[in-house]
């Protein structure tokens, strides 16, 4: 090749360059960031309340309603009726699931603690957006017209 052709070549390589390290980044930054960045990941956390439709359901612990989020990506809900279970992956306002699946107990009853809890935990539904933030040791998440507001419960083992 010659000199000339080769100097004319040489931005073009650098832009090439240049992109294909911001790809890089861009493709392993999520992954490697999901346990960080989120700041809800690595926990349980125990539901202590549930809003939608303008009214607020405080959440006793005795009905057991927690959400579970392993570092390396795997998402768990527990309402008094059956225990959901998928993986998520963090965006950057929250998160989305996906492969989630559940225990297929029914409900007969009219509780509404059970009926609201059941409502709230099936809107994380596969890919659904749920909106999510940490403060301090609580976890706020809107997804589905539900807001659910948990705190931490501890350390969540891999499951």
């Amino acid at each position: 090749m010659s000199p000339d052709r080769v100097a004319r070549r040489a931005p073009l390589v650098a832009v090439v360059g240049v992109l294909f390290v911001f790809v890089l980044a861009a493709c392993s930054a999520p992954a490697g960031r999901a346990a960080s960045a989120a700041g809800f990941a690595g926990y349980k956390w125990a539901v202590v309340s549930i809003s939608h439709g303008g009214k607020t359901t405080s959440v006793p612990g005795k009905y057991s309603v927690y959400l579970q989020f392993t570092p390396d990506g795997h998402f768990g809900a527990n309402e008094p009726v059956n225990y959901h279970s998928g993986s998520y992956r963090v965006t950057p306002d929250g998160f989305t699931t996906s492969g989630v699946s559940s225990t297929l107990a029914g409900y007969a009853g009219h509780d509404p603690i059970v009926l609201v809890a059941v409502s709230a935990i099936s809107a994380f539904e596969d890919g659904a957006p749920a909106l999510a933030g940490v403060s301090g040791n609580a976890l706020t998440v809107r997804a589905g017209g539900y807001t659910v507001v948990a705190e931490k419960a501890g350390r969540q083992a891999d499951f």
